[in-house]
């Protein structure tokens, strides 16, 4: 996920442009103050007046790209100047493709985590169901329900279903349970993190509520999961229930679910 404090609308566009397909781009302010806040997104992006390019980050959080105005107006004089100069979008496409593989290129806790998912599978993740659950990892209090998730394949919730259903695959909507309690059981691998601030955090309304979602789903408890053979045992019953090589070859036959919308 990157969140981008951005109003420029061709730095946006070049934003969506370059980012993952896998990957959210958080644009609108009010869910990205609560994208930083509750998710965990892998970089964020601003725009600043005098500050020179630079990169930052804080403690545990995300790389932080500062991008000054004197720089976009140097990159557009350098644009012009070319014999050939490109159109605007595609040259700020390249630069923001650029800066995001240069500075937030290292794995993150959410592709560990579906790297776990692929080795208990025996089989890489499709790219569909990638791009599925990097989302709801990264923003579950977001994705608490099927809309913004229909929303983002530019689907009805019900015209979702049906495409699963087509496939033989389980409901979208057990999948996005499973992936928001291995955010939650990321969250609870900090000791520190009680029970509550990570229901708060993955969407939960109590922590009564996560701990009856996770024991009916999985047979586990919050405390169970806090450890590395919890973690497993998470992994692996939901490789066993739902990643067995019928519901990968069904997931693959799905394609890519997301479309990525111009700002």
């Amino acid at each position: 996920m990157i969140v981008a404090h951005v109003s420029d609308p061709q730095l946006r566009r070049a934003l969506l442009r370059a980012a993952h397909p896998e990957e959210d781009v958080i644009l609108d302010p009010e869910l990205a103050v609560e994208a930083m806040g509750l998710g965990s997104p892998r970089l964020v992006v601003h725009v600043v007046d005098r500050a020179p390019l630079g990169v930052g980050e804080s403690g545990e959080g995300p790389r932080v790209v500062a991008l000054a105005r004197d720089v976009l107006a140097r990159w557009e004089t350098e644009r012009r100047r070319a014999d050939l100069p490109v159109a605007r979008i595609d040259h700020l496409t390249l630069r923001m493709k650029e800066l995001i593989e240069k500075q937030a290129s290292e794995p993150t806790w959410v592709d560990r985590t579906l790297g776990d998912l692929g080795r208990a599978a025996g089989a890489p993740l499709p790219p569909g169901l990638r791009g599925f659950g990097r989302r709801i990892l990264e923003f579950p209090s977001h994705y608490v329900d099927l809309f913004p998730l229909a929303e983002a394949c530019g689907l009805s919730r019900g015209a979702l279903k049906a495409r699963f259903r087509r496939k033989n695959l389980a409901s979208p909507y057990t999948y996005l349970r499973w992936f928001r309690l291995m955010a939650t059981a990321n969250l609870l691998s900090d000791r520190s993190v009680t029970v509550a601030q990570a229901s708060h955090r993955a969407g939960f309304t109590s922590d009564g509520n996560l701990c009856r979602s996770m024991r009916s789903l999985t047979d586990l408890t919050p405390t169970e999961v806090r450890s590395d053979p919890g973690w497993n045992r998470l992994v692996l019953t939901f490789v066993w229930r739902h990643l067995d090589p019928e519901a990968l070859d069904a997931w693959r036959d799905l394609g890519n679910l997301f479309q990525r919308r111009a700002a």
